[in-house]
């Protein structure tokens, strides 16, 4: 068994054995003194009766001056052991007898005892009636003070040892019964912490606070024992699905790793097509740009040729006007590549939106006499007349692109008879809306603006709005679609003043 530097046990001990110690010195030391002063108060008062027998004996000799009568009273001091002598003193204070030690002056007359450690002096009046004819004084010792003393202590001594020995067997035997559960305890938590056996219990059975301890302490065990084996049963469980878990995820992997060699391939079969898509549409934009500059040059050709008619020439323009469109979308293709790689850099002008929408509207004309559809263009909420003016800093290409397709979509998004309306507001910052009368399809409003989404178009490519939301963000433009079925659909971008444009 361990043995601990500071035990309970060893601190039972000492505060029982200290307890009693304190106990019976403090006893003795109180009755030591209450005999010592008791001893002193007998033998001063046998002492002061001693004193006026004496002094009553002498009055006659003092009264006839009779010195030998005196000297043999007073010789009879000699049967006290604690007188050490006696001086008889007049009236004046000169000395009549004497016996032992003899003392040459009268002490003060109005003192009649006085005590030291070892020591006393007693003064007695001698009187004849009512006239003091001298003073008797007795000088006395305590002679045997210190051997009643050393007897006490003596005894004392005896006693406290036979109660100090009766007191080590009583505490041994507390100490015993109140650690040994204690001990057992003690062991059976450290034989626990080392061994990790929680099926181990203390046996002891008492109703005082130990034994509590004792019982909480084994229901304690048992619930760890409890909890520690469904523990075991839980790991195991875990350990077995951590193996068929291991076991499917590497089933997967194999798996994966097919999947992701037939992806690494459909990738490089996809980039080869790309490749091959890429050159056939630069190949086919090449033959297209060549077939154009007919339908550009010819045009131009006429207009310096033979005089034709207003309704000719202005005919012959817009065929010219759609050709130069066609060349500018071809290109268009190609920019916003670069525009949805980041990579694209704007060549920018002064554009003024107001000449911009009149030259769409004149170019939108075949489009609205066909669906009959009115186009109105407003600045600050009033009908424009074609003279304002408002510029913005952008690429014009780019934006006639973005405008013509978002006024394109609204026109075929409209009926016969209805309105698209094109809003500019004046800024800081310019603002830019084009609305008709007709809600978005509900399946297509959370993804406007994504690319290849379109409905109700024979020939729609889901381009128009995605190019517009790209030519809007390479602008760092806003650009917001709203619609509602009471108040139609209404797309507006949103430019930011040159001085925060970053």
């Amino acid at each position: 068994m361990t043995i601990y530097s500071n035990s309970i046990g060893r601190k039972i001990s000492v505060a029982i054995l200290g307890t009693t110690i304190a106990a019976l010195i403090i006893s003795m030391t109180l009755n030591v003194a209450s005999f010592f002063h008791s001893y002193r108060q007998a033998t001063i008062q046998k002492a002061t009766g001693l004193v006026k027998v004496l002094a009553t004996s002498i009055t006659p000799a003092l009264d006839f001056s009779d010195r030998d009568a005196a000297i043999e009273v007073l010789n009879s001091l000699s049967l006290i052991g604690n007188a050490v002598g006696a001086t008889v003193f007049t009236i004046d204070g000169k000395v009549f007898a004497s016996f032992g030690k003899k003392v040459e002056s009268l002490p003060a007359k109005d003192l009649d005892l006085l005590i030291e450690f070892n020591k006393f002096q007693i003064v007695q009046p001698i009187k004849s009636g009512n006239e003091i004819l001298g003073y008797l004084l007795l000088d006395g010792r305590f002679s045997d003070q210190l051997d009643w003393f050393y007897q006490n202590i003596i005894s004392s001594l005896f006693i406290l040892l036979t109660v100090l020995t009766v007191c080590i067997i009583a505490t041994n035997y507390v100490r015993k019964k109140l650690t040994q559960p204690i001990g057992q305890l003690t062991a059976a938590v450290r034989d626990i912490s080392r061994s990790k056996d929680y099926s181990q219990r203390v046996s002891y059975r008492s109703d005082d606070e130990i034994g509590y301890l004792v019982t909480e302490f084994n229901s304690m065990l048992s619930k760890i024992e409890t909890r520690d084996v469904w523990l075991n049963n839980h790991r195991e469980m875990l350990e077995n699905i951590v193996s068929q878990r291991t076991k499917q995820l590497r089933a997967k992997q194999s798996e994966l790793e097919k999947k992701n060699k037939l992806l690494v391939k459909q990738i490089h079969e996809r980039r080869t097509a790309e490749m091959i898509r890429d050159e056939v549409e630069r190949i086919n934009r090449h033959d297209l740009k060549s077939s154009l500059n007919l339908v550009i040059g010819y045009p131009e050709m006429l207009l310096t040729g033979d005089p034709l008619t207003t309704e000719q020439r202005k005919y012959i323009k817009r065929i010219a006007s759609a050709g130069y469109r066609m060349l500018d979308m071809i290109q268009f293709h190609l920019d916003m590549f670069k525009m949805e790689q980041g990579i694209y850099r704007l060549k920018t002008m002064k554009v003024d939106l107001i000449d911009l929408m009149t030259s769409l509207e004149e170019e939108m004309a075949l489009l609205l006499n066909q669906t009959d559809v009115k186009l109105s263009i407003m600045l600050d909420g009033e009908e424009i007349e074609g003279m304002e003016e408002i510029h913005l800093t952008g690429e014009g290409m780019l934006l006639r692109t973005m405008f013509r397709n978002l006024i394109k979509n609204a026109v075929e998004a409209s009926t016969e008879g209805d309105k698209v309306t094109i809003a500019i507001q004046n800024g800081p910052p310019i603002n830019v809306s084009v609305k008709n009368s007709k809600a978005v399809p509900e399946n297509i409003r959370e993804k406007f603006f994504n690319k290849y989404v379109t409905q109700g178009k024979e020939d729609g490519s889901g381009l128009g709005t995605y190019s517009a939301l790209l030519i809007a963000k390479t602008h760092q433009a806003n650009i917001q679609m709203r619609t509602s079925e009471n108040s139609g659909t209404e797309v507006i971008t949103t430019f930011q003043p040159e001085d925060s444009a970053t």
